[in-house]
């Protein structure tokens, strides 16, 4: 790629500095072109002009154009302009004939009635990268008849060429906002813990022992009130069993599946208005999982370790696992460890799964804000998109997309678009680290680290993305590699 820089207008260069009696620096006028990077090289052009300028008929004023380093570190000649008067003309065009004569580095101004012509300059140089940001000077030097130095000058004429731009991060191309599928059925489930209590060995429903009642009272409250809920239809309801391990798995097993089919008949008859056929039981047993993560967070039971090491060993026979635990010593481990945590395991699980109807726009705005795990994440894409771009309330409405769904790829790049529509790369960051699986997503974040100036990861993002199939990718990542060749 060629990249230019154009310095327009006419500069009419004043001396800073004469060194001696003879300039003619300051009637010399000098429009500045282009100055641009081509590949490997830098290319000057200029316009020289020299309306009025008379040079005494003995002298030669060189002008020398340099391109020096805006820190003043380093510098480079461009080839020279001469100027002569009439006599030095003459002199030098006999001294041209000589064998002895080395031509000089640049151009000599032509003449035409008495008048010096204007002259369109062109050098190529090197690239080097100090050139950036550096100015270009004129010095001055006029010599008399014999070579002698007469006169000394210097101005800069253009400031600032070639400098180091940063990429035009609008010009990188990421996916736009996708519209999520729709859900045919809206399924959605709710679990809660109901710790029914049976007699030892016991499976019949006794409302009145210790505090069943409270706890059915309970249950019938949530059940009720999905039940009642005209938006909301039960699709089934189910009731899973678990038992504490102190007995075998087979007794536990029998015990754990009669006493959660005794409490579905006994909720089927207190929910009439749910059909039969939509209870279920289940009996998942011993709860080993819940007995673990209790011991784990019980930091002062004694012999913690020595039954999380038990419960690791044995993960297969779950009897063995129980004599294990029992013959831990001191007595006071297992001991402790019934009286403390078994209780908690012999719990009941109420699982309703119902179906959502659909909702309006105006309605899901409504519940978007009270429960909006019952919306699509088509139907908040729609909420979020009733709202102006950039607007807080679309933003926040995606943010609740991906919390809802936070697996899913387009709630995520709808999230990660309207960030960078909002001049947010940090957030598309964030929101993106360790979740860009997808091509789109690892070009979103490309383009985020451009915005962030980050122009390395990004390239790595992009070649990634772009060995993905992500064709925006193939060509930012182009962009980038012209940008490169520029600035190096």
């Amino acid at each position: 790629m060629t990249n230019r820089i154009i310095l327009s207008g006419i500069l009419w260069v004043t001396a800073l500095v004469a060194a001696a009696q003879v300039s003619y620096l300051d009637r010399v006028a000098v429009e500045t072109k282009a100055v641009r990077k081509v590949d490997d090289k830098v290319t000057v052009d200029l316009l020289w002009q020299f309306d009025g300028l008379k040079v005494n008929t003995q002298n030669q004023a060189e002008f020398i154009p340099v391109l020096v380093a805006a820190d003043g570190t380093a510098e480079t000649e461009l080839p020279h302009v001469f100027v002569e008067g009439r006599v030095r003309r003459w002199v030098n065009e006999r001294r041209e004939l000589s064998k002895d004569w080395s031509p000089r580095n640049g151009e000599v101004v032509r003449r035409h009635k008495e008048k010096y012509m204007p002259l369109n300059y062109h050098a190529e140089i090197p690239w080097e990268a100090w050139m950036h940001g550096a100015n270009i000077e004129v010095r001055e030097r006029v010599t008399g008849c014999a070579n002698c130095l007469n006169g000394y000058a210097a101005t800069v004429i253009a400031p600032s060429v070639l400098p180091y731009r940063t990429p035009d991060a609008s010009q990188f191309r990421f996916a736009s906002l996708v519209t999520p599928a729709e859900e045919e059925l809206k399924m959605r489930s709710i679990t809660f813990r109901g710790r029914f209590q049976f007699r030892l060995d016991k499976y019949d429903i006794d409302p009145a022992y210790k505090d069943n009642y409270k706890k059915l009272e309970e249950a019938r409250a949530k059940i009720d009130e999905v039940a009642s809920n005209p938006d909301l239809n039960i699709v089934s309801i189910e009731v899973a069993g678990y038992t504490s391990p102190e007995a075998t798995v087979a007794y536990n097993e029998r015990l754990a599946r009669n006493r959660s089919t005794s409490l579905v008949n006994y909720m089927k008859k207190r929910f009439p208005q749910v059909p039969s056929q939509k209870w279920f039981a289940s009996w998942p047993n011993e709860d080993w999982d819940e007995l673990r993560e209790a011991v784990e967070k019980d930091t002062l039971l004694p012999g913690r370790e020595q039954i999380l090491d038990v419960i690791s060993k044995y993960p297969d026979n779950l009897d063995l696992r129980e004599q294990k635990l029992k013959e831990l010593r001191p007595a006071t481990i297992y001991e402790t460890l019934y009286r403390k945590h078994y209780p908690y395991l012999r719990h009941n699980d109420y699982i309703i799964r119902f179906a959502v109807r659909p909702f309006t726009v105006e309605e899901a705005r409504v519940q978007l804000l009270k429960q909006p795990e019952r919306l699509s994440a088509a139907e908040i894409y729609r909420v979020a998109m009733s709202y102006p771009e950039n607007s807080p309330e679309r933003i926040q409405a995606l943010q609740t997309a991906v919390r809802l769904y936070p697996s899913d790829d387009m709630a995520l790049q709808n999230l990660a678009v309207a960030y960078l529509q909002a001049g947010d790369p940090l957030e598309v960051l964030s929101l993106l680290d360790g979740r860009a699986h997808t091509a789109s997503l690892q070009n979103i974040v490309g383009v985020a680290l451009i915005h962030a100036k980050r122009y390395e990861e990004a390239g790595l993002w992009f070649e990634k993305a772009a060995a993905a199939g992500a064709s925006e990718a193939r060509t930012n990542l182009q962009l980038l590699n012209e940008w490169i060749s520029h600035t190096r």
